[in-house]
């Protein structure tokens, strides 16, 4: 049964959010400008193009080219950006994101991020953003006071040029050799949650969660610690630890705004209100915790949450949803499989 079939509770416990933006439109219209301005480079490009600079000086890009990979580099780039706001903000969900597994040989149920959009991100985005960076660097140095009449300086400056360019993708692909970095998951446990991002971790005991007002962010699934915390974090360096925005610390236990953690919906390919019931079900009734423990159990609330997932591939990105919820209560199944509610 779809989630829009679902029977609804009436009062102030429906709820109702909004997990997409109208932004996407513009991003496909003008990535597929991007690309198709590549392509009329290629076509137009004259056979033998005259150089920007003097004759004395190095030459600049030519359209055939030097433009040609510009143009698809940032036009694949800005082209997926739809892609991915649409996958993650998509109703359509993979079931086998939805699992009931393990999370450090501990019973838990998993809600997997996507690894298609994990390989679009990595192996298509990443060689992209570097095309596009060559080209830059290309031009940069072309159209610098650098003459034939000194050759020797020439290579030292290309090594020195492509270690600031691609160094920070260079660190990226190390750790992915590594599995440093790799797709994350959602491990619901009983005795905590552990949130895992490409390449952040934070492991959360239940009894260091400050439960607050369910947040409306359309990205993200905010998780609230409360003072004297347990809870455990790693993040890459300094210089990489934005690379990794799908599991963001936010804050200090000192701040007025209280110590928070975001997790990004985004890189799932399960419909963001489903991540958000399942969550914010374990999050809001400890006894409901102790099911964790029993991989049958597990299994039970999996077979609800995929029987919610909708079979539509599209909606609107501005449509109100209903985020469903499920009614603490028995773990025997005809009970279980009766207690969704909205």
């Amino acid at each position: 049964m779809a989630i829009e079939d679902a029977p609804m509770e009436s009062g102030s416990r429906t709820r109702w959010k909004v997990y997409g933006t109208r932004t996407v439109y513009g991003h496909c219209v003008t990535g597929a400008a991007l690309i198709l301005l590549s392509v009329g480079f290629f076509v137009v490009a004259p056979d033998d193009p005259v150089s920007l600079t003097s004759a004395g000086r190095f030459h600049s890009p030519t359209y055939p080219t030097d433009w040609l990979w510009f143009a698809l580099g940032f036009g694949v780039f800005t082209w997926l950006l739809p892609v991915f706001l649409l996958l993650m903000h998509s109703p359509r969900t993979r079931h086998s994101d939805i699992a009931v597994g393990t999370d450090e040989g501990v019973p838990a149920l998993l809600l997997l991020q996507s690894r298609l959009i994990y390989n679009l991100s990595m192996f298509v985005v990443l060689p992209a953003i570097s095309v596009a960076i060559w080209f830059l660097v290309k031009i940069n140095f072309s159209t610098t006071d650098v003459y034939v009449a000194e050759p020797e300086t020439a290579p030292l400056k290309w090594a020195i040029l492509a270690v600031f360019a691609f160094g920070y993708q260079a660190v990226v692909v190390m750790q992915i050799l590594l599995g440093r970095v790799r797709p994350g998951h959602i491990a619901i446990r009983h005795d905590g949650i552990h949130l895992r991002g490409y390449a952040h971790d934070a492991w959360i005991p239940w009894d260091s969660l400050l439960l607050v007002q369910p947040n409306s962010d359309r990205k993200y699934l905010t998780v609230w610690i409360r003072d004297g915390h347990r809870a455990n974090f790693f993040r890459p360096a300094l210089l990489w630890k934005k690379f990794d925005s799908t599991v963001i610390k936010k804050g200090f236990s000192s701040d007025e705004e209280g110590f928070f953690v975001h997790v990004d919906r985004r890189p799932f390919r399960i419909s963001p209100e489903l991540i958000d019931a399942a969550v914010e079900h374990y999050m809001e009734n400890p006894d409901a915790r102790r099911e964790l423990r029993d991989p049958e159990a597990i299994a039970r609330t999996v077979e609800v949450l995929r029987s919610h997932a909708t079979t539509a591939w599209w909606r609107s990105q501005r449509r109100p949803v209903p985020v469903p919820r499920l009614v603490p209560g028995s773990t025997g199944r005809d009970e279980f499989l009766r207690k969704w509610s909205l």
